[in-house]
């Protein structure tokens, strides 16, 4: 079983943007659950690095609001990224299968050890 190539945090931004497009603001709250406690700065560099990586992709709207041009950056999920995405998935789910199994042998080795 090979290591997934990406972060923890990484697969936690594909997986909101697999659900759908979305921007910059809505994905760092989407990370607050997660105690995900990331500067603003530091969240578009790693998203830049997705985006470089073919992962993501990433444009601008712009909206004007109170007289003020407000420029935003949206993102959504490319394929390359989809397939990342799954194959982490699939790589954390085969851990949790392993360990489970490990848990259950375990339980039953204790259990002949008592008997």
């Amino acid at each position: 079983m090979r290591i997934p190539e990406l972060s923890h945090l990484q697969f936690l931004v594909l997986a909101q943007l697999i659900a759908a497009d979305r921007t910059g603001r809505e994905i760092r709250a989407g990370l607050k659950p997660y105690r995900v406690r990331q500067s603003g700065p530091a969240f578009y560099q790693m998203m830049a690095r997705l985006e470089k990586a073919g992962l993501v992709s990433g444009w601008y709207t712009q909206e004007v609001i109170d007289g003020q041009i407000i420029k935003e950056r949206n993102y959504g999920v490319t394929a390359d990224g989809r397939r990342a995405w799954r194959e982490s998935l699939r790589f954390y789910e085969r851990a949790m299968e392993a360990a489970a199994a490990s848990s259950e042998q375990q339980d039953g080795e204790e259990g002949l050890a008592h008997a």
